[in-house]
């Protein structure tokens, strides 16, 4: 199936949108919990950084595997809802390990890590929704067959 991804300035406006998010979060972050030393630069370079290492290849490789496991399907709703809960899943994790390494010297409460691991997940979400956006439009698209 033909098609088209994002070339490198769809892909520089997407982290750029999820960076400027993600230094709105760490703000967030260290207004709740102001014993975090760590900057909000410093914050949002870290959990852009395991997004764009880890982002890409697991999308791709998450859309192979569900094109190959349903290939009739042509990826209807609920296959799409099932990649997105897989996505979030994920984000989650990072998120708590992310949020981790900047509250460790202050031992944040595992119930709290976890509330703002799932905030900070679904905002990665939201963030999605403008950062996608950009990227289509962005010119420079690479066609694929």
């Amino acid at each position: 199936m033909p098609g088209v991804v994002p070339g490198i300035p769809g892909w520089i406006a997407f982290a750029g949108v999820k960076f400027s998010g993600y230094c709105l979060a760490g703000l967030a972050l260290k207004k709740i919990q102001p014993a975090i030393t760590a900057g909000v630069a410093r914050i949002a370079v870290t959990r852009t950084g395991l997004g764009i290492l880890i982002g890409p290849p697991l999308t791709y490789g998450l859309a192979y595997a569900m094109a190959k496991l349903f290939p009739a399907s042509n990826l209807n709703g609920s296959l799409v809802w099932l990649m997105y809960a897989f996505v979030y899943a994920l984000r989650v994790l990072v998120w708590t390990f992310v949020i981790y390494l900047f509250t460790k010297q202050i031992e944040l409460p595992k119930s709290k890590l976890c509330s703002y691991a799932a905030i900070g997940a679904v905002w990665s979400c939201i963030l999605d929704v403008p950062g996608i956006a950009l990227a289509i439009i962005t010119p420079g698209q690479i066609p694929f067959c």
